[in-house]
């Protein structure tokens, strides 16, 4: 967490002094790590005309000279593994195994179209999938997940097969540990009256956890990943990571599934390294350090949050976009919580309402630099979206929002809206941020506690997660306990404490209620039918399962990024072995 230190400063032109209470934030501590990524094409030609002149060249001549005969095997690989998705000779219990392992290898973004005419081909012949008494709680909670993730509304009666005379899960079902690792994710794909569903939940979590002593060790490393964090909440590319260890032990694999999903890991990472690159790049001329000393320094962290918002290849420029929002609201933020005064602040806010820099000359140069800045990204986004011809598309989607998203797809293709979409409605939302920011400053720098539902109703604008804040809610302010405490006033959980007369643990749960609820609200949006793409959902959902990893268990893993170092070395540094 966060320490603070004090810095006086004394203005000369009306004699007082400013105190501050600084965060002590930790250092980015990837420097080193990401300092070696050198993969523009200019260095990779350069490098390429001198193979032999030294070892490290030699090491990237090879992987980029690999780089064309790894696409080439991968698209080879994919024309078999479709020839076996098609084939007519499968049952659907096996097919829809097959997709399972598909998509836990991380490589559903290679056979989407076929893969959803598939399940809905199956939804539409099988809607009675509960009368099929063959199936075992495995078969039947693979089925469950796989049509819910896809939108499906298959009904929780599937399980009902499973319930004894006092209306319990059977006891028979409490050694069967496939079987509950299987009803245990589905569970997490519940909505609101999926009642059998929360019992499932706390049925299977405590016969996993009792059952892990006597399970062989490939299904015990998948139970306990799964008890950690369920396939629902998990961020893609890890999960997809962490899946390829574990197939590769499964002695019954496809091997074709396997080489294909190692490739596709491989490829996937150089380009993310080559994204990573331009935004550290972008991130050396804000000269953070020296230029706003105040605020956290995390490009990594921000980049790694686009990843998870959106893996695929035809996402970088969308995932850039992303990384370098985020990167300003992390400056803005910390400006807010972690360095100004009031006056500053309330001169700040009005600038950024006006955008016309009136006033800012009264402000201290980092702040400056910061709103300059700001401005000079809105530049540089206007005119990267105006030269992709776009500029028709983010203004058609501000006017529109998300009720009304299926009208873009008469202007543009789907892939625009999001790589547009997602990220420019945060800078058209600068002002609402910053007023609501300054709203929360004033009850921090005051040690005003306000009432709940105000610190609610604000938080829902300062998360920046607009339409997952409930989500995001408790995480963000239980991982930030320890800062924002530093700064003056208390968290939501305190404001909650006094407005209900409850403990601290009293407060959490409910906190805990309450994302669990913002979950089977999304997972209910998400059915079909609806009119908004599934992309859209997609975007929502994988916001939603960063912030369930950033911050999970009072860990805010983003200021103290040492907690988020198995993830970035998995899905940026670390290789497979191919």
């Amino acid at each position: 967490m966060a320490s603070t230190s004090s810095e006086t400063v004394v203005l000369s032109n009306n004699q007082h002094e400013i105190v501050r209470q600084l965060a002590d934030f930790p250092e980015n501590i990837w420097a080193d790590s990401i300092s070696s990524f050198t993969l523009d094409e200019q260095v990779l030609n350069e490098i390429l005309k001198k193979l032999n002149k030294n070892l490290i060249e030699e090491r990237f001549a090879r992987c980029f000279q690999g780089y064309d005969l790894c696409a080439k095997e991968i698209e080879m690989l994919k024309a078999e593994v479709m020839s076996m998705l098609l084939a007519t000779s499968k049952t659907m219990m096996e097919k829809l195994n097959f997709i399972n392992q598909i998509e836990r290898l991380g490589i559903l973004h290679h056979f989407e179209d076929e893969i959803e005419n598939q399940l809905q081909q199956f939804f539409n012949l099988c809607t009675n999938l509960g009368e099929h008494q063959e199936y075992d709680l495995s078969a039947v909670g693979l089925q469950f997940r796989l049509f819910r993730q896809h939108g499906y509304n298959i009904s929780c009666d599937i399980f009902d097969q499973f319930i004894d005379g006092n209306g319990k899960f059977q006891e028979s079902l409490c050694s069967d540990m496939k079987g509950l690792l299987s009803l245990y994710e589905a569970a997490h794909v519940r909505t609101h009256g999926d009642k059998i569903l929360d019992e499932a939940l706390a049925f299977t979590t405590t016969h996993l956890k009792r059952g892990l002593s006597y399970v062989v060790s490939t299904l015990a490393k998948q139970v306990t990943h799964a008890l950690e964090k369920p396939l629902h909440k998990g961020i893609s590319r890890y999960e997809a990571y962490c899946y390829i260890s574990i197939y590769e032990e499964d002695e019954s694999n496809n091997k074709l599934l396997l080489r294909l999903a190692k490739l596709d890991y491989h490829l996937l990472q150089m380009l993310y390294k080559q994204d990573l690159c331009e935004i550290i790049r972008w991130g050396k001329k804000l000269d953070m350090r020296s230029k706003i000393p105040y605020a956290r320094e995390r490009f990594v962290e921000c980049y790694f949050w686009a990843v998870g918002t959106f893996y695929e290849p035809k996402y970088s420029f969308a995932r850039q976009m992303f990384a370098k929002i985020a990167v300003f609201v992390a400056i803005v933020d910390d400006a807010y919580d972690a360095y100004g005064t009031l006056e500053e602040l309330k001169i700040f806010t009005d600038a950024v309402d006006r955008w016309d820099g009136n006033g800012i000359d009264q402000l201290p140069e980092c702040l400056k630099t910061t709103y300059m800045t700001l401005l000079s990204l809105n530049k540089e986004l206007e005119e990267i979206l105006a030269k992709e011809r776009r500029t028709y598309a983010f203004n058609k989607y501000i006017q529109e929002v998300w009720y009304h998203v299926p009208n873009l797809i008469d202007y543009v293709n789907i892939s625009t809206v999001i790589s547009v979409a997602t990220c420019w409605a945060e800078i058209n939302r600068w002002e609402n941020y910053t007023r609501t920011s300054f709203t929360q400053s004033k009850w921090f720098l005051t040690n005003e506690l306000p009432p709940f539902a105000d610190y609610l109703s604000n938080s829902l604008i300062t998360s920046t997660y607009y339409l997952l804040a409930a989500a995001a809610f408790l995480g963000m302010d239980s991982a930030s306990e320890d800062f924002e405490k530093e700064r003056g006033s208390g968290t939501a959980i305190e404001c909650y404490m006094k407005d209900y007369n409850v403990s601290e643990e009293e407060a959490m749960k409910k906190f805990e209620e309450m994302c669990e609820d913002a979950w089977k609200v999304m997972n209910e949006e998400c059915l079909r039918p609806t009119t908004i793409p599934r992309e859209i959902f997609k975007v929502m959902l994988n916001l939603a399962r960063i912030c369930e990893v950033v911050y999970d268990q009072r860990e805010d893993k983003f200021t103290c990024p040492s907690y988020l170092e198995g993830y970035v070395k998995a899905m940026f540094i670390d290789s497979i072995s191919v």
